[in-house]
């Protein structure tokens, strides 16, 4: 683990300390599970993948599911 500094509003360290207390996490830990928990949503977004571009690729073709099921248990 690393020290470091990390200069804070008063009124945003008043927040950290309040959900700190109501945790009953110390700030440093606290800061730390709200860090990891918005780089994980963050990493879970980046890893979603767009399919927009997909869209109404198969629009112009006549299929319908009978048809695949058809030639699927063929």
């Amino acid at each position: 683990m690393h020290r470091t500094q990390i200069y804070f509003e008063d009124d945003l360290i008043s927040e950290i300390k309040k959900a700190a207390q109501q945790t009953n996490l110390s700030m440093s830990a606290y800061i730390r599970n709200v860090l990891k928990k918005e780089l994980a949503k963050k990493q879970a977004a980046e890893q979603q993948v767009d399919l927009s571009a997909f869209t109404g690729i198969w629009q112009d073709r006549d299929i319908d599911q009978e048809q695949l099921r058809a030639k699927a248990w063929k």
